[in-house]
């Protein structure tokens, strides 16, 4: 805490520098006044970077991000000439008035040509770098516990994957692509101002609370934030209230739930033990349903019996899931401000019922922010943000279980098939504990000093803090950890601190075709976590669980602990330049020093350029009569990549406990444990030997874009194209079991990233009554691991047949007793790697001669294909057998309104992506469908318990799919003027209403490996809301 406390006291002492120099600007100019006010359009909305200067004077000023402005030394019978993009200009006479507020007509332009960037703001038509800008408006009504989900498919470049519908299950969230290989890829997100962290934070945001997002995509636009931004940056801008004005707005949502297609369930108990008595006889062992008992103790019926006697049929999805859960968001918003003062605060509570039984996740918390001018050119902005979260896991519940299981035995406890069945639904739902719980709190303050009419100075300070605790119990019976431990429980602490202190200076000057603004500024990060848990075992008394750790034997107790901490220090600079307000220049450059890497390597400078030509502002391009607007940028900048845990450039121990012979013994060894070997898994690998010389991954990035407008802008394209390429990949390298170590992490390896983005946006019909507008985007991305180091030194494999090199990614899947992925030289990450299949074998003879043998060569098997020709199927016919990444991505917008009532609707499309279905046999649907003796099937194997199934293209599907995502409609009342009401809006919107897609699993949207695993189908959401204004 020492360091946060010199952190604050350098703020401090920069804050009162800063006003001692401010204090002659403070002093007006005999003869003129300052004069402040706000600019809106005629809808009564902010208009954000509207100009605002004397008549006949060079320079002024522009509007904040809520429309507000002030201007210094203004003549007091002076004339001020009010001016934004597509509007037209208003000029006010000042007569001493102090406070001027305007409204100018045609309101054509919205909020969206102003970009917020980082550490200021410009005009969207100074943009030089790659920025997309997300309209908000048509997210507020879709209900969700977070941004992230909300902006899937919603910018050009920005990929959001919704793998898991569990309730505050997050996304994931990668901008062109991912740059790293085991570093982080989250872009960074930067809510009014301030860094919050990666875009796993988005939850602690409310999205009733956001005006404005902006994504930073290329080197140059985000290059300002250094390592930080490396993969990108979302900006959001949050509510404000306007000048002059109190409302209170309550919305309250309700939204039912539902599975957008059937499950796949035996509903037919005879079928299903049929199968299974011919799946066990191929597989050589006894059939099941012959009516006797097994040698667990249970009964199960013969196939007569299922069709005659036998009465238990238990329907356990009915048991397990909701029928239509019912979820609630409720928001209120109080905003206020006068001349010199601007609050805002906003409650919202927010519950998620997932489909599984008492499965759910409830969040409540507020935002506030208080802006106030404390003199004419000083002025405090306050926020704070608190988020408390409980999370009750109650998901993946077998509600495959099969129907022949009762629910209770004669005893009324709970039915078991054996004494390791350990998936009874309704057993762990009340006897499991899963618990966790969280709180939020984000604190900002920042001081912004307008010294001098071209010179404003900004110090802020943020801090966050995190808290997060986790209760778990397993009872005795039901579990598998519970039985083996003889009943376990876990408590589970975490909390993080993180401050950052960041000071910079804006200028903005104008020489009569010479417009110049300047950045600068430093930021210093400090980041500290820590965190502790109890296991106790072997309960003599179940009924607290984890609230009586006493309970447990103190012989078989577990405590560990963890300590993490470090440091970012950053200088920054931007310079930008315009001429004739025809030629652009960006140049940015950013230092830092991060206290992950070791003395050699912790600081690395960040430089980016940029440069962009408004072409349609030649006279030649105006004859045309063709563009009203025709720019081309081009931008190229370096960032780096710290996403790693600290301490890998030192040397650590740590702890682990194994069991051996009925006790358990602690062993230390360097770091930390990453395996297990010998007899009885007693030998531990350890993962923790240093790399002084670890330095950052760096990323180059070029960017060629062009932005069009036709037919007065309503129609707009923007074209961009872009090249990533990123070296000294962070990866941990394979050593050699003798080492006594398992990997290291180095710096080693390149990846690149190269695609285009077009969004196209349409005003296509604009009358009195209509409005029909949409938005079309189309993203390509496609990347190849280009280098993996030293192939000795970092263990790769070679391929036999090609001479590809290459190593094993992600998980060992048991089904396949293998890897599914791969990362290979010269082909995209995480390529699925297996066999190719020829259909299926027929007949014996026809198996040896494909170069099958044993269990493999026999009919209604595999047939594998030989490769390399040498008659005989091994490791060396493996081949690249499919892509898990997407060829493209696209969505498409539309907006319509008449009058008072509106719709939109919204597609979004993934395309050309592979998918391994692990569950494209087996199941009750196509299990039937198997190759028997009597169907000489060449789709489907036979069914054969214990098959040792080969990873191959057989179980790859195309995944691509295209997603009606939403569907909205909305009524806004029409009010009498003295109404004490300002709006009323009553809307549904549809989620997820249909996709259309050739995969037959439920899901095709999975997670960035590719496999899918099951689960069940993706939730239907079906909100009802409404809106008051007071």
């Amino acid at each position: 805490m020492k360091n946060e406390a010199k952190c604050l006291w350098y703020t401090l002492f920069s804050i009162a520098l800063c006003m001692l120099f401010s204090m002659p600007a403070l002093a007006q100019t005999q003869g003129s006044i300052t004069v402040t006010g706000y600019v809106k359009d005629a809808t009564g909305e902010s208009l954000i970077g509207a100009t605002v200067q004397v008549k006949g004077v060079t320079g002024g000023t522009i509007t904040d991000v809520d429309g507000n402005y002030m201007l210094k030394n203004v003549p007091a019978r002076g004339i001020l000439v009010f001016s934004f993009v597509g509007m037209q200009n208003k000029e006010v006479a000042v007569n001493g008035k102090k406070t001027i507020n305007v409204t100018l007509s045609d309101d054509t332009q919205q909020l969206e040509q102003v970009v917020v960037i980082g550490y200021g703001s410009v005009k969207k038509s100074d943009v030089t770098g790659s920025v997309a800008s997300v309209k908000t408006e048509a997210l507020k009504e879709i209900p969700a516990n977070s941004v992230e989900g909300l902006l899937q498919g919603r910018a050009a470049g920005l990929q959001v994957i919704n793998s898991s519908q569990d309730p505050g299950a997050d996304a994931t969230v990668r901008i062109r692509g991912g740059s790293s290989l085991r570093g982080s890829n989250s872009p960074l997100v930067v809510v009014d101002g301030f860094p919050l962290g990666d875009a796993g934070d988005l939850k602690q945001i409310n999205p009733s609370d956001i005006v404005n997002i902006e994504i930073l995509k290329d080197a140059s636009a985000s290059a300002i934030y250094g390592s930080r931004g490396a993969n990108g940056v979302i900006m959001i801008t949050t509510k404000r209230a306007k000048t002059g004005t109190t409302s209170i707005t309550l919305r309250q949502q309700i939204t039912l739930s539902q599975f957008d297609s059937k499950l796949n369930l035996w509903r037919d108990p005879v079928l299903m033990a049929s199968l299974n008595n011919e799946s066990r006889i191929n597989g050589g062992f006894e059939p099941l349903y012959v009516g006797k008992t097994n040698s667990t103790g249970v009964y199960y019926p013969s196939i007569e019996e299922l069709q005659t006697t036998w009465t238990t049929n238990t329907r356990w999805d009915d048991l397990v899931f909701r029928d239509t859960p019912v979820s609630n968001n409720t928001t209120a918003t109080i905003s206020s401000s006068n001349d010199r003062t601007v609050f805002n605060l906003s409650a919202n509570y927010y519950t998620d019922n997932g489909m599984y039984i008492k499965d759910n996740y409830k969040k409540g918390g507020y935002n506030l922010s208080i802006d106030h001018n404390l003199y004419d050119n000083l002025k405090v902005r306050f926020s704070n943000i608190l988020s408390r979260g409980v999370r009750n896991s109650n998901g993946g519940l077998a509600y495959w279980r099969n129907p022949i299981y009762p629910i209770y035995d004669e005893s009324g406890n709970y039915w078991l098939s054996n004494a390791n069945d350990f998936s009874h639904p309704i057993a762990l739902t009340e006897l499991r504990k899963n618990e966790s719980k969280s709180l939020d709190v984000i604190s900002s303050l920042a001081l912004e000093w307008q010294l001098f009419p071209y010179l404003k100075l900004t110090s802020q300070l943020n801090y966050k803090f995190g808290k997060s605790v986790s209760d778990k119990y397993y009872p005795k019976t039901y579990t598998e950890a519970g039985q083996f431990s003889n009943g376990q429980a876990e408590i589970e602490n975490w909390e993080g601190h993180s401050l950052v202190s960041e000071t910079f200076a804006n200028f903005l000057k104008t020489f009569d075709r010479h417009e110049i603004s300047a950045m600068a500024g430093y930021s210093y990060e400090y980041y500290m976590s820590r965190s502790s848990g109890l296991r106790a075992k072997d309960f003599v008394n179940e009924s607290l669980g984890n609230e009586n750790m006493g309970s447990g034997n103190p012989e078989k107790n577990e405590v560990w602990n963890g300590y993490s901490e470090n440091k970012l220090v950053s200088g920054m600079f931007r310079l930008n330049y315009t001429y004739d307000n025809k030629y652009l220049l960006t140049l940015t450059a950013r230092a830092d020093g991060s206290s992950k890497f070791g003395k050699n390597n912790k600081w690395a400078m960040f430089p980016s350029g940029a440069v962009s030509w408004k072409a349609h502002e030649e006279e030649f391009i105006k004859k045309l009569n063709v563009f009203d607007e025709l720019k081309f940028r081009f931008s190229y900048g370096i960032s780096g990549n710290q996403g790693i845990s600290p301490y890998q450039t030192l040397s650590r121990y740590g702890t682990d406990k194994y069991y051996n012979d009925g006790d358990w013994a602690t062993t230390i060894g360097p770091g930390y444990v990453s395996g297990w070997t010998g007899p009885g898994w007693i030998y531990r690998v350890w993962s923790g030997i240093p790399n002084p010389d670890l330095k950052w991954e760096t990323t180059a990035q070029a960017d060629f874009g062009i932005d069009m407008a036709f037919f007065n802008r309503r129609l707009q394209v923007s074209f961009d194209y872009y090249d990533k390429q990123t070296s000294d990949l962070l990866r941990e390298r394979n050593l050699a079991l003798s080492s006594g170590y398992d990997k290291m992490w180095v710096n080693d390896g390149k990846i690149q990233n190269r695609g285009f983005e077009v969004t196209i946006d349409a005003d296509i019909v604009s009358t009195k009554d209509w409005h029909l507008s949409g938005t079309l985007i189309y993203s390509r991305n496609r990347n190849k691991v280009k280098d993996l180091g030293n192939s000795i030194e970092s263990g790769l494999i070679t391929d036999p047949m090609t001479g590809m090199l290459f190593e094993y990614s992600g998980n060992n899947l048991e089904q396949y007793r293998d890897y599914t992925n791969i990362l290979a030289i010269g082909q995209p990450v995480n390529v699925f790697y297996g066999y190719k299949v020829d259909g299926i074998v027929q007949t014996l003879n026809e198996g040896i001669d494909a170069g099958l043998s044993g269990d493999y060569a026999q009919p209604g098997e595999f047939k594998y294909m030989n490769l390399n020709g040498d008659n005989q199927i091994s490791e060396a016919d493996k081949t690249i057998i499919g892509d898990p990444n997407p060829d493209f991505t696209a969505s498409l917008a539309l907006n319509l309104s008449w009058k008072k009532f509106d719709a939109s609707i919204f597609f979004n499309g993934v395309f050309g992506q592979d998918v391994l279905n692990t569950k494209a046999f087996g199941q009750p649907n196509n299990s039937p469908l198997r190759w028997t003796p009597d169907n000489h099937t060449n789709k489907y194997p036979s069914l054969r318990e214990g098959r040792q199934t080969k990873i191959s293209d057989w179980w790859i599907e195309d995944g691509a799919f295209l997603r009606i995502q939403n569907l909205n409609i909305g009524y806004t009342f029409e009010l009498p003027e003295k109404s004490f009401l300002s709006k009323v809006r009553l809307y549904m919107n549809a989620s997820n209403l249909y996709t259309f897609t050739k995969f037959d699993g439920y899901d095709p949207e999975v997670g960035l490996n590719g496999v899918y695993s099951g689960g069940y189908p993706r939730l239907r959401k079906w909100t009802f809301g409404l809106d008051l204004t007071f």
